[in-house]
């Protein structure tokens, strides 16, 4: 080869072979596990335990109890939209909602309980469960944590039920913290103790925020995680779910060229793709959305306008702006690495009037049932459709709707 011309790029051989044929491209995955979902019970609230609902300033729409009951009448309807009803709805991962735990535990060990007592009865399987845990005070106070929570009778229950424990990573929210919160050397000692007992740890990021740094925050990720992994073995890595994308802001259509920002967010994810047994969460995006625009697709994929997919619909432009971050990811992650979860009930505060402050009849009787599944089956379609879009089907959108939760959860395929 001549001095100062490169190598041609190589090509995958796959380019070579023919194209699948689109009447046989299948467009749906054969199942869908719901990656992210919070409960709460009107006796939780009773008891002042939870944080979100009563929050100052906090929004109507999830001021009143959200229990498996209501998510499962929901989605047993939105299922059917969701691909053509061709979709089977595998379970849920429960996700902590916040809770008091400022002076003692109790708060996070009744909503343990409450959530084994309610996957005891429910339709919907409750595959695993994603409680809060202490992990910023290191191991020794972590070993007492989970003794008392292991001791729950209705985890014990519940565990019998399934044949294994549920309980398969655990969380502390990250995006409200202090700048290198989580890089304090007890934070560090959790994360690794974490990794030692195969649990998974849900990383709460939010590139938004402007007291933790904006996308210093996934720098700081990178460098965590890397600290967590030395001298780690390799079958006990700690495993990292990066929630919501780490909530990249979807308010504004994107230009050419991007925004300085958008270039550092993307920059950040490849850094973390680097990392192995580290997933991303396709969640929350509506939450990242300006209402206006959520709530104008949302009327579209009622009306069944979205199907006609018109550039200029609200729709099709809130597929564009997630896709700019979705892409990359995909990118960089791969199909193998990206899990789909809807975050029930948080996408409520967007889509739904406030008079609904319950998805149950027996709470709130003005809720429409018909109204709170299409909102559930309106996000996992508007998903699908960007995979779709970005050539993924069959086998790819199995690993990204169903396959690559049970890896990053730890669950038998």
């Amino acid at each position: 080869m001549r001095p100062g011309k490169r190598a041609p790029p190589k090509l995958d051989l796959r380019a070579f072979q023919a194209t699948t044929s689109s009447t046989t491209r299948r467009t749906h995955p054969t199942g869908i596990i719901d990656a992210h979902v919070h409960l709460w019970t009107a006796e939780q609230l009773e008891k002042g335990h939870m944080v979100w609902p009563r929050a100052e300033g906090g929004e109507k729409q999830l001021s009143g109890p959200h229990e498996l009951s209501g998510y499962s009448e929901l989605v047993s309807r939105g299922i059917k939209t969701v691909a053509g009803g061709k979709t089977a709805h595998k379970g849920i991962i429960f996700i902590q909602a916040e809770v008091v735990h400022e002076n003692s535990w109790e708060a996070s060990l009744d909503e343990v309980k409450s959530v084994c007592a309610a996957a005891l009865e429910s339709p919907v399987p409750v595959l695993a469960l994603t409680p809060w845990a202490p992990v910023h005070l290191g191991h020794s106070q972590l070993e007492k944590y989970f003794s008392q929570l292991t001791a729950q009778p209705s985890l014990a229950t519940f565990t019998s039920r399934l044949g294994y424990s549920p309980i398969k990573a655990v969380r502390y929210l990250l995006q409200d913290s202090p700048p290198g919160f989580f890089l304090r050397d007890d934070f560090i000692d959790g994360l690794r103790w974490l990794g030692e007992r195969g649990l998974a740890f849900d990383l709460t990021l939010d590139v938004t925020h402007e007291e933790t740094g904006k996308t210093k925050v996934l720098e700081d990720a990178v460098d965590a995680i890397e600290r967590v992994r030395a001298g780690q073995p390799e079958d006990k890595q700690s495993v990292f779910v990066i929630d919501h994308f780490a909530k990249p802001p979807l308010t504004a259509d994107h230009t050419v060229p991007p925004p300085p920002s958008h270039a550092s967010y993307i920059d950040c994810l490849f850094q973390l793709s680097l990392l192995p047994n580290t997933y991303l969460k396709l969640s929350a995006l509506l939450n990242s959305a300006d209402p206006p625009t959520a709530q104008a697709a949302f009327a579209e994929f009622k009306s069944g306008d979205y199907k006609k997919r018109k550039r200029e619909s609200a729709y099709e432009r809130l597929k564009a702006r997630i896709l700019a971050v979705l892409e990359p990811a995909i990118e960089a992650f791969g199909d193998e690495r990206i899990l789909v979860g809807a975050d029930w009930p948080m996408f409520r505060s967007v889509l739904l009037p406030p008079t609904s402050t319950s998805p149950s009849p027996a709470h709130c009787p003005t809720t429409d049932v018909d109204e709170e599944a299409a909102a559930w089956a309106f996000e996992i379609q508007l998903y699908l459709d960007c995979f779709l879009q970005l050539g993924l089907d069959g086998e790819a959108l199995d690993r990204i709707f169903e396959g690559n939760a049970r890896r990053a959860y730890g669950l038998a395929p």
